[in-house]
């Protein structure tokens, strides 16, 4: 695509977040304000969750699309709890490849297919730490990414709701994320308050 053709499209979607957002602000319904609520634009999807300071668990959370309201209560989803959890899955996967790569009960095309699927997960996880750095050098207080096939997951912890960022701020957030993973990813940002 020519330089033209990325200022347009760049266009297209502030004006798309742009129409949503006023949209939404027409009709208090679809709003919610209260502990917990969240906002989701068009591929954007924005989360605002509350966590319990003392606990770390999130409050409520609660999905808004152009066509249904979601409402989900977690346990525990602070960002170091999620962290964990994601470097255990990763570790655990890289071992299983590993196992198999080493393994001489596999043919050539198995142990390939594993060594291509570890060279992926490493290059993910350059990705993710690249995208956090990038994220938490624009003053955020954490950043979790979390890579899924096709989808990009990234959470954002601020330190209360007054400062959740604007649509111009969210829109660089997800352009970040779609620069740094090339495949055309679908793009989730959550926000969460410290307090």
């Amino acid at each position: 695509m020519n330089k033209n053709s990325y200022v347009t499209a760049a266009l297209f979607v502030v004006f798309v977040l742009l129409t949503v957002f006023y949209m939404g602000m027409e009709d208090p319904k679809d709003l919610t304000t209260g502990a917990g609520s969240t906002q989701t634009l068009p591929n954007v999807q924005m989360e605002v969750s509350e966590t319990d300071a003392q606990t770390g668990s999130e409050l409520a959370s609660e999905t808004t699309t152009e066509e249904n309201v979601t409402t989900v209560a977690t346990e525990s989803n602070s960002i170091q709890v999620l962290r964990v959890e994601l470097e255990k899955q990763q570790s655990q996967k890289v071992s299983e490849l590993k196992e198999v790569i080493a393994s001489k009960d596999y043919d050539a095309t198995a142990k390939s297919e594993a060594k291509d699927d570890l060279d992926k997960l490493n290059r993910d996880r350059e990705h993710q730490s690249a995208l956090e750095t990038m994220i938490k050098s624009k003053g955020y207080n954490d950043v979790l990414v979390r890579v899924n096939e096709e989808t990009v997951q990234v959470i954002v912890q601020v330190a209360d709701e007054s400062a959740f960022p604007g649509v111009e701020e969210v829109n660089e957030l997800y352009m970040m994320a779609k620069t740094e993973f090339t495949n055309n990813p679908d793009v989730t940002i959550q926000f969460q308050p410290i307090n």
